[in-house]
């Protein structure tokens, strides 16, 4: 399927917006090519015209609700801007996690706040686990390192 065909009638894009930086909306026709502008149903509800000069003007597509919050950003559908910024933001403030994945690399969101995720508890929890059985986090990571370089005999061999 060419990246044009996702433009129909009930898909899901994001849109530049001056206070939100992005806003998700849902197109309300199909995209043909030539077509000046779409037709679009922001989440608030209100209905724009987002003008549309060629294919590379159109917004980027949203991704299915399915993957809303998914641990590992390589999971997305579409790993563009907005994309990250919702992933990130939903697994923060909706599920409380301030880590998340972008395959091998661990991304974080500093909480300014004390957090109850490096007692004993948890690092008991993520020992001698897999870094894909368990939730993001540093001890995941740290896990995965040791477990790496006591497999090679070398903490160089790590990296």
């Amino acid at each position: 399927m060419a990246t044009l065909e996702l433009y129909s009638k009930g898909a899901s894009v994001w849109v530049p917006d001056p206070d939100e930086v992005w806003v998700s909306a849902q197109l309300l026709q199909d995209y043909k090519p030539g077509v000046n502008q779409l037709l679009l149903q922001l989440s608030n509800g209100n209905e724009v015209h987002y003008p549309v000069g060629s294919p590379s003007d159109l917004p980027p597509l949203g991704n299915p609700d399915i993957l809303e919050g998914e641990n590992d950003l390589t999971a997305l559908s579409f790993l563009h801007e907005p994309a990250v910024l919702h992933n990130l933001r939903v697994r923060f403030l909706d599920y409380n996690n301030i880590y998340t994945y972008c395959g091998i690399v661990l991304v974080a969101i500093n909480p300014y706040d004390q957090l109850p995720i490096y007692g004993e508890e948890v690092i008991d929890a993520y020992s001698g686990q897999d870094m894909t059985d368990m939730e993001p986090h540093i001890f995941s990571v740290a896990e995965e390192a040791y477990r790496t370089m006591t497999r090679s005999g070398s903490l160089w061999e790590v990296y």
